[in-house]
């Protein structure tokens, strides 16, 4: 196992100054950006002799933008990075009438897309000439709706990877009194009715003024950070999902959870699951890590959704995991 030295995150009091002046210079020095296919955005992080290299697929309404201070973090720790944005994210293509409505006709067009994200850019790029080598060190690291991405990955692609890290997963979501069943028929309903690529009437528009209290991040000055940028980028304003979005999600989980497809996934992976989480089902993450045959569940009780974006005092030991996991 390679020697690293030891993670600190960022002091909150001054995390605005330190990204600003320091991770966001660093990492604009080292970024490769470029086209998927002319259709989805990314951003490649290479290091001369990296540890491995960590391929990130992000959640609902993200941008690779909110995920800097974690790919520092990771460059720091001798791990290379790329990160795709999804279709219907960011500077990726949107597929909806409304820009701001996340809107997918198959959810296995993002498994697609990332596999080849993997297979085009990331081999022949940040592996070429080391491939064999690099490719034994290959990892993924995904979150929330990326984490349903990135399961149902393992399960098509079960030999891309060499480990996983699911955070948070989106293998159910938490839609209050309505079970998962009913929200599905309801979407089939409107998607009958011609109404699939509008905005389900359980989401409303972007709100610039989107409070701390009770969103999904633990640390207010990485929320409040994230918002800022948010709040001056166009892009990144994606807010809602379309009624084909949710019921593609809804059977993606299903789908990724059931034990004929998760057993198919034969690497070593460890599911975060956050104590405080009010987007995505726990029962859900318990039954799929049942299924794999190297998996691993750590539960934070304190966390909430985002817990990359954890207050320090659950981030710090949070981050000591992700990279003990990814060294041994």
């Amino acid at each position: 196992m390679q020697e690293r030295q030891h993670i600190t995150p960022l002091s909150e009091e001054t995390l605005e100054e330190q990204l600003e002046k320091k991770v966001e210079p660093y990492l604009k020095n080292l970024v490769q950006t470029g086209k998927l296919h002319d259709t989805n955005y990314y951003e490649l992080y290479p290091l001369e002799e990296p540890a491995g290299t960590v391929v990130i697929s992000f959640g609902f309404t993200e941008s690779c933008r909110k995920y800097h201070e974690f790919i520092y973090y990771l460059l720091e720790a001798g791990y290379q990075c790329a990160i795709l944005e999804h279709r219907g994210h960011g500077f990726s293509i949107r597929e909806g009438k409304d820009p701001d409505v996340v809107h997918i006709g198959r959810f296995d067009q993002y498994v697609q897309d990332f596999h080849d994200f993997v297979q085009e850019i990331v081999l022949p790029q940040m592996c070429s000439g080391k491939k064999d080598r690099q490719r034994e060190k290959l990892f993924l690291y995904a979150h929330s709706m990326g984490g349903c991405i990135g399961a149902r990955y393992l399960e098509e692609y079960p030999k891309d990877f060499k480990k996983a890290i699911l955070n948070a997963p989106m293998l159910g979501l938490k839609m209050g009194k309505c079970p998962a069943w009913a929200a599905a028929l309801l979407c089939d309903i409107n998607i009958g009715l011609g109404r699939g690529r509008e905005r389900i009437f359980l989401h409303g528009a972007y709100d610039p003024n989107e409070p701390y209290e009770g969103g999904d991040a633990g640390s207010e000055s990485r929320f409040n950070y994230y918002k800022k940028i948010r709040n001056a980028t166009k892009e990144y304003q994606t807010s809602s999902a379309s009624y084909s979005w949710t019921r593609e999600a809804v059977h993606a989980g299903w789908k990724a959870c059931s034990q004929k497809e998760a057993s198919k996934i034969k690497i070593p992976l460890l599911l975060f699951q956050a104590g405080q989480d009010t987007l995505v089902e726990p029962r859900a993450q318990e039954k799929f890590i049942q299924s794999v045959l190297q998996g691993r569940l750590k539960r934070i009780p304190q966390a909430r959704h985002e817990i990359y974006r954890a207050c320090n005092r659950i981030l710090k030991p949070y981050l000591e995991e992700v990279f003990t996991f990814l060294d041994e």
